[in-house]
């Protein structure tokens, strides 16, 4: 008796004419290269970041799993996840790939056989994961990239080096769409540090609210959520929540990146139990004046490095200084395209030549400010302010609608 097959999961869902057009615009692309096929290595690290390329001609990922990917010029792409248990699952869970597979043998091994299956034993085959200018180290695992090589001796393997992740840098309206929900989320778990932080309530108590938050209204897991609390955090939220009671006079700053259908945005707030200090108050105006600054110049055809360099002005010109300040892109991953960061310029230079100096309409991105002043409690405390900026055909505007002030919370 044939089973019928099971209904779809209740999972959010792209549409197959966005398949098409990432699909046949991959393709063009690899056409221009002279690739016939492509092997990504959609390793779950940095709550699942480097997935992001296979996850975004698959949309297979989420919840740590693995989808290691053969994309050909022609035919049928495949995605390998990580145990035979999770495959039904994964078929449930989209209908873009309809060729599913679970590891057999080591990952080389499954990917070796399906590029000979494919009849491109003597291909050109381009490989994400290798070192590239969004990331100088790469994530294909070494004993991966030489396995393949003994068991494909005539592919040539290719790095393609960031060549998704620029295809990737300017959105679609779907993806927007999907951001957009992103953004809703953040909002609502920003509400609801604001509802649950009082003194007497543990630091680790409100940290599980906001991800319950979002959680219950359709995010996904893992996700990037730092925080820090206490009389004087440091400058920047770097990690998980103790198991400390929240007292009058605590300041908490977190970051949050939420994620819905894969994709995150980010925004950074800082709250205080009670009035906050003056010189507080006075960092985290530095932090909007820096916002401001930054937004006014940007645009379409505006110039990247000169709207982060204007924010980086308003900061020398207060007398204060920066932990970080700079924009990245978000989508299926952080630290996209577009990049310039002035706590991290070197390598920013470098990953901007790529696309260019030069916003274009579709982009999204964090423009997070984190600052102190190196003259209040020998600067090792300050504030954190972050937006998610959409660039549109007239202009740019946040994502968010989270309140922007400094957050002042209530204490009895």
């Amino acid at each position: 008796m044939i089973k019928a097959p099971r209904a779809p999961l209740a999972l959010p869902q792209i549409s197959l004419a966005e398949r098409d057009r990432r699909w046949s615009a991959v393709r063009d692309v690899m056409r221009e290269r002279k690739l016939d096929a492509l092997f990504l290595c959609g390793w779950p690290l940095m709550w699942d970041f480097k997935v992001a390329n296979a996850r975004f001609l698959s949309t297979i990922g989420g919840n740590a799993e693995f989808n290691l990917m053969v994309f050909p010029l022609d035919g049928e792409p495949t995605s390998f996840v990580s145990m035979p248990t999770f495959l039904e699952g994964w078929k449930r869970a989209q209908n873009w790939v309809r060729d599913v597979r679970p590891r057999k043998g080591s990952w080389a091994d499954s990917i070796a056989g399906r590029i000979t299956e494919l009849g491109l034993e003597r291909g050109r085959i381009g490989l994400d994961g290798l070192a590239g200018p969004l990331d100088a180290d790469g994530w294909l695992p070494h004993s991966v990239y030489t396995r393949l090589a003994e068991l494909l001796p005539q592919c040539e393997l290719v790095n393609i080096e960031d060549m998704l992740e620029a295809m990737r840098g300017v959105k679609s309206d779907e993806e927007l769409g999907i951001l957009e929900h992103a953004a809703g989320l953040g909002d609502r778990m920003m509400a609801a540090c604001r509802e649950r932080a009082r003194p007497g309530v543990s630091e680790s108590a409100v940290y599980a609210s906001m991800m319950e938050t979002m959680v219950a209204h359709g995010g996904e897991e893992p996700t990037l959520f730092l925080w820090a609390a206490g009389a004087m955090p440091p400058q920047h939220p770097f990690v998980v929540p103790q198991h400390r009671l929240l007292e009058a006079g605590d300041t908490i700053i977190c970051e949050i990146h939420p994620k819905y259908a894969g994709y995150t945005t980010h925004i950074e707030r800082t709250f205080s139990l009670g009035k906050p200090d003056p010189k507080r108050q006075a960092i985290y105006d530095g932090c909007i004046a820096v916002y401001e600054a930054g937004l006014a110049r940007m645009g379409p055809g505006t110039c990247i490095s000169e709207a982060v360099h204007a924010g980086g002005k308003v900061v020398e010109d207060r007398g204060l200084a920066l932990c970080e300040l700079g924009i990245h892109g978000h989508g299926l991953g952080s630290l996209e395209h577009p990049r310039y960061r002035l706590h991290a310029l070197k390598a920013d230079q470098i990953a901007i030549k790529s696309i260019g100096d030069t916003f274009v309409p579709g982009m999204v991105f964090a423009f997070n400010i984190d600052l102190f002043d190196p003259n209040w409690n020998n600067g090792e405390t300050g504030c954190v302010f972050a937006e998610t900026i959409l660039i549109t055909e007239t202009g740019a505007r946040r994502m968010h609608s989270y309140d922007m002030r400094l957050q002042e919370l209530p204490i009895a």
